[in-house]
C-alpha cells in the first residue's frame, strides 16, 4: 500500500521519498513526513526528525500518556472518565475493590494490555504480572470504571470507520486534537460515550488507499 501511495503522490507532482525502516536508517530532514508506522512509540521518536508530520508530535504524546489525553479532552470541553493511577498491585486491588468492575489500562493503548477485570483479586493478579514486563509503561496501572462495551473506531481524514451515530463527535475530536489518521478506543456507559485512548495510526488496507491519499494531499495543502 505504501508503494501505491508513493506512486500516486509522484503522479500528482509531489516530490516524495520513501524510507523503509526495516531496511534503512532515518535521519533529520527538512520538510514534512507521513509516518505510516504500526508502532506508536517509534513514530513518536521519529517525528522529532522532521519539521512537520501528518499526525503532529503532540498527538503521539497524548497517545502514550492517557492522563495527558484526558486532561486535554477535558480542557476542550469533552467528558472524561475518572482515572486512578496505581503503581503497586496491592493498591490496584484496593482501588478495584471500591470501584467494582474495572477497565485496567496502561498509559498507552498500543501496548495491547488494556481490558476489563471483574474482581479485585483478578486486578491485583494482572498488576502483579505486569510488574515483570520489560516495558516500564506496562507497570503503570490506570484504573477506570469498566464500560458496558468498547468500540474501536478509525478516522482517516474526514472519514470515520465503525463510528455509526458517533461520527460527528469523533470527527470533531480528531480536528480538535489534530489526529488525522487515528484509532479510537471508546467506552460506552449507558447513553454516554467516553474516549478511553487513542493511537495515531490506522490499519492500512488497500481499500483505504484513496482515503489515505486524500488525507495526505489535503493536509499537505494546509486544509487541516
Amino acid at each position: 500500500m505504501e508503494q501505491k501511495i508513493h506512486s500516486e503522490l509522484v503522479n500528482r507532482g509531489f516530490r516524495v521519498a520513501i524510507i523503509n525502516t526495516r531496511d534503512d536508517e532515518v535521519r533529520h530532514r527538512d520538510g514534512k513526513a507521513v509516518l505510516l508506522l504500526d508502532d506508536v512509540f517509534e513514530a513518536f521518536v521519529i517525528s522529532g526528525l522532521f519539521d512537520d508530520t501528518l499526525n503532529p508530535r503532540d498527538t503521539y504524546i497524548l497517545a502514550i500518556n492517557r492522563a495527558l489525553l484526558f486532561r486535554e479532552l477535558s480542557e476542550l470541553g469533552y467528558p472524561i472518565p475518572d482515572l486512578t493511577i496505581a503503581l503497586n498491585p496491592n493498591v490496584v486491588g484496593k482501588v478495584i475493590k471500591g470501584l467494582g468492575r474495572a477497565y485496567l489500562a496502561t498509559p498507552a493503548p498500543s501496548l495491547g494490555l488494556d481490558g476489563n477485570v471483574t474482581t479485585w483479586e483478578g486486578g491485583k493478579s494482572v498488576a502483579e504480572h505486569r510488574m515483570y514486563m520489560a516495558n516500564p509503561l506496562a507497570r503503570i496501572n490506570m484504573v477506570i470504571k469498566a464500560p458496558d462495551r468498547v468500540i474501536n473506531a478509525q478516522v482517516v481524514g474526514d472519514e470515520c470507520l465503525n463510528c455509526g451515530d458517533l461520527r460527528p463527535w469523533v470527527l470533531k475530536i480528531s480536528r480538535d486534537i489534530k489526529c488525522l489518521l487515528c484509532t479510537y478506543v471508546i467506552g460506552a456507559y449507558g447513553n454516554e460515550y467516553l474516549v478511553l485512548g487513542i493511537e495515531p495510526r490506522v490499519d492500512l488496507t488497500m481499500d483505504l488507499t484513496d482515503k489515505v491519499m486524500s488525507t495526505i494531499v489535503r493536509w499537505y495543502n494546509g486544509e487541516w
